[in-house]
């Protein structure tokens, strides 16, 4: 099973990953936002795999589906900013058009944790990659400066993915456990598994604490429009 979470949880160094030393070479007339995107988001894209081929996974895509839309709302985005695909190498990745590629061996190895998956989703929605087009600035990156919003960028996914997980009623834990046993060393791009489940803890009690008062002060707006229940959905 792979151990990389492209664009997401990984915590190893993906050796499709764009060169940050010769990245700015290539990248003399690009904006900012055109940079972080290509050493974010333009890795190689996966294979893309049949989902009628694998049945063993249609529970998992069924539950990817139904809360997609929850949590893109969450993150102020329309459900049609992200689209899903299913792959054979990845555990999770997404592209700079907002296509989120997940792993089969990924989804069958935690058909029993949707806490993982459902995390998984929340990070890569929380990177928002379309977002980065907003950024026209001309200035050429470094590699430390790359590595510097590579990491920034990473924690804000990990805070989206806490406070998805609180919204939705579940544990950040397994997510969190999940960090720590792929992890693999340290990467320039990542914090310490470590520090990323201390981050994804605080954003979920943060984010819990928040819910829990909303639905006992306003339950009838919370059913409309909290991510658990949005719109009467759930």
């Amino acid at each position: 099973m792979s151990t990389r979470i492209e664009s997401g949880i990984s915590t190893q160094l993906n050796p499709n990953t764009t060169n940050l030393s010769s990245a700015g070479q290539n990248q003399q007339i690009q904006s900012v936002g055109q940079q972080v995107q290509q050493v974010l988001f333009g890795k190689p894209k996966p294979v893309i795999l049949d989902p009628a081929k694998f049945p063993q996974v249609a529970e998992q895509l069924k539950l990817l589906r139904k809360y997609k839309k929850k949590i893109a709302n969450m993150a102020d985005d329309d459900e049609h900013d992200y689209e899903l695909a299913l792959t054979q190498s990845a555990i999770a990745m997404i592209d700079a058009q907002g296509t989120i590629y997940m792993g089969v061996e990924f989804l069958m190895a935690n058909k029993e944790n949707p806490e993982i998956i459902l995390g998984a989703l929340a990070h890569e929605i929380g990177h928002q990659p379309k977002r980065w087009k907003e950024y026209q600035q001309q200035h050429l990156l470094t590699k430390e400066e790359m590595q510097l919003i590579c990491r920034h960028e990473e924690t804000r996914a990990d805070l989206f993915a806490g406070s998805a997980l609180a919204e939705l009623g579940l544990s950040c834990e397994p997510m969190i456990q999940f960090l720590k046993d792929i992890e693999e060393g340290p990467h320039p791009e990542y914090f310490p598994a470590q520090t990323r489940g201390e981050v994804i803890r605080e954003a979920h009690q943060s984010r819990n604490y928040r819910a829990k008062n909303r639905r006992k002060i306003f339950p009838n707006f919370d059913r409309m429009t909290s991510v658990k229940g949005h719109l009467g959905e759930f």
